[in-house]
Parts: structure tokens; sequence; C-alpha cells
């Protein structure tokens, strides 16, 4: 099997959807000889932050020494980000060599009824791939609530790291913040630790208290009040928290939320015998990056790419615009999907902008380029421009042709628009040098 026919190959189970539960990806697992419990993880649930807490998690294990595998989804660029090592992904011919086994045990349970999903085979690749090249810890990052994600096939984590909890897949995990977390705190093991990010809300903060109780989890609930921001800008921040200086790259206000919780989680992971420094937790948090996340591709004139689809990570997104960006004259590039949230994500951050263009993402369930424009225009100021336009290209050409130094692009309202624009935005501001 070479790499293209592994990617098709999982790109044909799309068709199954998402089906919660472990019986599949159990069966799995157990023809492949249960790799995951030969390895150590620290595993990572949340509605946002996920991907940012995860990434300076693994990245502060990996300048302690550790042979680190990190797992997060979805991807921006390559399919293969979501599996990588110290910073470097699955090459194709380890991802082709490893889907050759999978696929050969997955059609011989297809034959007898058990039809995984594509997540259950991206997580079995993942699983497998960390076990065979014996990383010292992985970073597990689950892809929907907790309890019956994929993921968490896995036993007795160092420690369970829940990010902040608001509503998103409303269809799938319930339509209350208890019920999410409930989903999310599935991820609880007894006697495991449990850290849990800050700004959580009470009805948040209630039901993973009492799960950890029940479960005999030490909770270390982290808090920003503490913290002592000494500057903050689109390209760097630096604060002081817990004893340390921290200087790190990823932008926003939302990211000193997520350094706190990977500084808390890093310390329990030393307590549980797997030693960390201070310095590597400093060191780890100022190389780690991640794309599309409040993302600048040009600092002059000011260009960023940000995911952020759901009413929390559009609220984080609008606290970064307000902070980073006041004053400035703001052109926006929209796209969503239309089984989010987009009426009050547009209300969120609409008014943020001067001109806006709203295009339509490369997905079957995107909302088109006229019907975005169309809501937004409800909630766009007085002489504010609303144009929906068909070519990504095009609208990425306008938005470029409006800035300079007084200015900003920002592109923002899925992330699989990010991972359709930033290349187009990386080679036009190249061609421009």
């Amino acid at each position: 099997m070479t790499y293209s026919e592994a990617r098709a190959y999982i790109d044909k189970t799309a068709r199954f959807g998402i089906q919660p539960g472990l019986e599949r990806i159990t069966k799995m697992m157990a023809y492949l000889g249960n790799p995951q419990d030969r390895l150590r993880f620290v595993h990572v649930a949340g509605t946002n932050g996920k991907g940012s807490t995860s990434t300076m998690i693994a990245s502060i294990l990996a300048c302690e020494g550790y042979r680190t595998g990190l797992f997060t989804s979805p991807y921006v660029i390559d399919f293969r980000e979501r599996f990588m090592i110290n910073g470097e992904m699955i090459s194709e011919d380890e991802f082709a060599a490893i889907m050759t086994r999978i696929s050969t045990v997955n059609d011989i349970l297809e034959k007898s009824g058990c039809l995984l999903t594509q997540f259950e085979l991206i997580t079995a690749v993942a699983l497998l791939w960390f076990a065979q090249r014996e990383c010292s810890v992985v970073v597990l990052e689950c892809g929907l609530g907790g309890r019956l994600d994929s993921t968490n096939i896995i036993k007795d984590p160092l420690c369970s790291v829940i990010t902040k909890i608001s509503l998103d897949h409303t269809d799938i995990l319930g339509d209350t913040i208890e019920a999410i977390a409930g989903e999310k705190a599935g991820i609880i093991k007894p006697g495991c630790p449990t850290v849990l990010a800050p700004h959580q809300t009470e009805e948040a903060l209630g039901v993973i208290a009492s799960v950890c109780a029940e479960r005999n989890s030490p909770l270390t609930l982290c808090t920003t009040d503490a913290v002592e921001v000494n500057s903050m800008s689109p390209t760097v921040s630096h604060i002081h928290y817990g004893g340390l200086r921290l200087m790190f790259k990823l932008a926003g206000s939302h990211q000193i939320e997520n350094a706190v919780t990977a500084v808390n989680a890093a310390r329990v992971i030393n307590g549980r015998g797997l030693p960390i420094r201070e310095e590597s937790i400093a060191n780890g948090i100022a190389v780690a990056k991640i794309p599309a996340r409040f993302e600048v591709l040009s600092p002059d004139p000011i260009v960023i790419v940000d995911g952020a689809h759901n009413p929390d990570g559009i609220d984080a997104l609008c606290r970064s615009i307000d902070s980073l960006l006041g004053g400035r004259s703001i052109v926006g590039i929209i796209g969503m999907l239309a089984d989010k949230d987009y009426e009050n994500a547009l209300r969120q951050i609409v008014p943020r902008f001067d001109t806006i263009f709203t295009v339509m993402p490369d997905n079957p369930r995107a909302l088109s380029a006229k019907e975005l424009a169309a809501c937004a225009a409800k909630y766009a100021g007085e002489g504010v421009t609303v144009k929906p336009v068909e070519n990504l290209k095009k609208a990425a050409e306008r938005g470029l042709e409006m800035i300079d130094e007084a200015s900003a692009l920002v592109v923002c309202g899925s992330l699989y628009l990010a991972s359709e624009m930033r290349p187009i935005l990386t080679d036009l501001l190249a061609s421009e040098e």
C-alpha cells in the first residue's frame, strides 16, 4: 500500500460518520496486540484550547529530552500533522506501512459487521506508531467528547487534562454544559490526577469536581489570578506565572489560559515519576507552535489566520482582536460550516470588522458565501461593506490590497477555511516581497 492508497483507504471510511463508542476500537487494538498498553499518556479533552495545550505539553516533554508523541486533530496543512514525535510528522512510508497492517485487520472486522469510523482508524495508526517508535510518553488529544472517544481506550494516564468546556457538537454530546462536561469527564481515571483549565463555568466545574471525587482523582484547578502580564503583541507575549517567566509565540489572551494549564500539567506529571525541570517548562512553552490559532502570517502588514468555529473559540478570537489589534481598520474574510452556530458567531465577530468578504470553504457542510453574507450583514455597522466572493484566492487578493501598516487582515470561521487560505495567503505574501 502506497501513501496515496493509504489516504484513500482512510478517506473512504468517512461514510460511516461519527459513531461514539469503544467497542470497535477495542477489537481493532486487540488484533494489533494492544500496543497502547505499552505507552504512558497525558490525555487531553475539552471544547477549546485542546490543540494549543496539547502542543505546549508535548513541547515541554520534548525539551526535557523525552521521546514525545503528539496526537491531535484536525490537521491544517498536512494530514500527517495529526501524528508527531518531537515535532516531526510521521513519514509517508511509515504511514503507508502501518495502514497496510491496519487495513488487513479492518477488512476482517468489516466482514463480521464491525465498521470502524475514520477517526477510529486514525487513532489506531497513532497508537501503533507511537508504540513502534517506543515513545517515552504520548500527549493524546480527544477527537470528540471523551467518555466514548476512541482515545479513551487507554488506561491509567499520567495525567488527565480538561481544557475550557463550552457548547459544541450538541447533537452528539448533549445540549447543556453539564452534559458536555460529563462526556469530557469520561477521561478521568480512578486514582489518576486531573488538571482543569481556568475560567470554567460553575456547571462544568461542578461536574468535573464531582467525578474527580467519585474516582479519587486529585484535582488541580488552574487559575490566571496570579498571572502577571508583562507584554502582549500579535507575535510574542511575556508573562510571569508560578515563579516562571514565560515567553510564547502563540498569540491571544486565551493562550495565557492554555500556558497556565500546561505549566500545571507538567508539574503534576513531574510528581508522577516523569521528572520535568522548571527550565524545560519555560523552554517548551517558548518554542511551541501550532498553525491557525491566531497565527500571524505577516507582521507588516498584519495578516492573521484563525480556525475558531464555536462560540467560545469566537469569543477568544474577539478578545484577541480587541487586545492586540485595537485601533486598526480590520478586513475580515469569513467562511463557516452550516452545522455550526454561525448566527451567534457572526453576532460576535462581525462588529470588529470594517470590511467583510464571505467565502465558502471546500466542505460539503459549508454555508454558501451568499448565505453567510446575508447573515453577516445583519450585524455589520453603518458603512461596513459585506460582499460574498466565490473564489478564495480572489478574496485573499482583495483583502491584501485593502490593508497597510495601520490595518490588518483576519481570516476566520473554520479550520477548513484556515487550511485552504493559509497556503494561498503565504504564496501571495511571498510574491509581494
